[in-house]
């Protein structure tokens, strides 16, 4: 596997491994975030499987009583990026790109959505033409799943229903499935948020994106200074 790059991790989990670096501790890394700590353990896991080698390991004892460090491997991705490391020993991972590739139109007023079919409305953070046709790809792990509102800074809340939560063999964590106003959704999550939640077929649940986990695809994104000049 020599000359390929992992195309499945995204700039938060260089920046989580980076907050490690400084905080030695994942609680606090993951504070440093504002990410939940089910979170930042299933984004580890995700790195290690995909770089087939450990990235953070515990210290136990000292002055500090334990915590987390970078093991060689983590250090060169936070210093390098991931462009920096081979994925020799590579397994499986959960891919991005199958679930969660929506199409709609883009709104530019009042302000910048995407109209998908069936109703559901997304606010996204990247420019286009109003009018135009476009397809965004949902990051799974950038939603935040609850069973009642709450003050957030996300401008996303999407009201939708479970319709089962699923295990792919090797993948890391669990895939829970949803609909919105028909729309199907995938979010990744842990087992220990299923149980808290009490998450089965037929539950309610808010789902909390930010514009910017939703990534535009296609043939021709579009530039701000293009938008401008258009």
């Amino acid at each position: 596997m020599t000359g390929r790059r992992t195309s499945l991790v995204t700039s938060t989990d260089v920046a989580l491994l980076r907050a490690l670096a400084q905080e030695r501790s994942l609680v606090g890394a993951s504070r440093r975030l504002g990410i939940s700590r089910d979170r930042a353990v299933y984004r580890v896991e995700r790195l290690e499987r995909a770089f087939g080698g450990r990235v953070v390991e515990a210290v136990r004892g000292g002055s500090g009583h334990g915590g987390s460090t970078l093991t060689p491997l983590g250090d060169r991705i936070v210093r390098g990026g991931f462009a920096s490391v081979e994925l020799l020993d590579a397994r499986p991972v959960t891919p991005l790109f199958e679930p969660n590739l929506l199409h709609g139109v883009y709104r530019r007023t009042p302000t910048p959505e995407v109209h998908v079919e069936g109703g559901l409305h997304l606010r996204v953070a990247f420019p286009a033409r109003d009018g135009e046709k476009v397809s965004v790809l949902l990051d799974p792990e950038s939603v935040v799943v609850a069973r009642h509102r709450f003050a957030s800074s996300a401008r996303n809340v999407v009201r939708a229903t479970v319709e089962r939560v699923r295990h792919d063999p090797g993948a890391v964590g669990l895939t829970l499935v949803v609909r919105s106003l028909g729309t199907p959704l995938r979010v990744a999550i842990t087992e220990e948020p299923v149980r808290q939640l009490e998450l089965r077929p037929g539950t309610t649940v808010y789902l909390y994106v930010k514009a910017t986990a939703l990534r535009r695809v296609g043939e021709h994104p579009i530039s701000p200074a293009r938008l401008a000049s258009s």
